[in-house]
């Protein structure tokens, strides 16, 4: 995690922030989102899905394992009384929400079988997910693979282990925002799944 620690003052840059719009967008548009909404965003980064998102919602917890990407975030948020940050992954959650979110973050463990299972319950009774990640791509995204598990995921590898988790109305949106790198493409999807 130091190399994302490393990089957090430098991270809203314009194409991460359009990113987070674009994954925003795709969230408003394929859940129904309200004011009584408790969200969780793990591997936060500096909240560049969150503040698209945190005036359409109750509140937002956002939790990071990068402490100087969570000083950002804290810093941006410092206005919104509907914001908590939290130095922990995943794993270690024990609360429960109504809607649990991420931004590029699964490719970075290890283990999708045993997310989707905590994703499933970590979330209330009717909870939601989404989660933006690369669709399957050819490995040449990353400079480096140390800390990628995934070159991207396909909708049925996506459907199975969500669905084995217990999800129902799962849904893979294709293409949500195309990033582009080294002259190359990459799409991106939003899985979206409700307990």
């Amino acid at each position: 995690m130091s190399d994302f620690n490393e990089r957090a003052k430098n991270w809203d840059v314009e194409s991460k922030i359009e990113r987070g719009n674009a994954i925003a967008k795709s969230i408003k548009t394929n859940i129904k989102l309200n004011k009584n909404m408790n969200v969780l965003d793990f591997g936060c980064g500096t909240g560049l899905l969150i503040f698209p998102l945190i005036e359409k919602v109750g509140a937002i917890h956002g939790i990071d394992l990068s402490p100087n990407m969570l000083d950002i975030l804290k810093e941006k948020g410092k206005n919104y009384k509907n914001l908590t940050t939290e130095l922990t992954g995943i794993f270690e959650i024990t609360s429960t929400f109504d809607l649990i979110m991420s931004s590029m973050v699964m490719h970075h463990i290890e283990n999708i079988t045993k997310l989707a299972k905590k994703l499933y319950d970590s979330l209330n009774p009717h909870g939601m997910i989404a989660i933006a990640d690369l669709m399957k791509e050819d490995g040449s995204f990353h400079n480096s693979l140390d800390g990628v598990y995934a070159l991207g995921f396909s909708n049925e590898f996506l459907e199975k282990i969500f669905k084995e988790a217990g999800f129902k109305e799962i849904k893979v949106v294709k293409n949500i925002f195309i990033m582009e790198k080294n002259d190359k493409k990459y799409p991106l999807f939003l899985l979206v799944g409700k307990k």
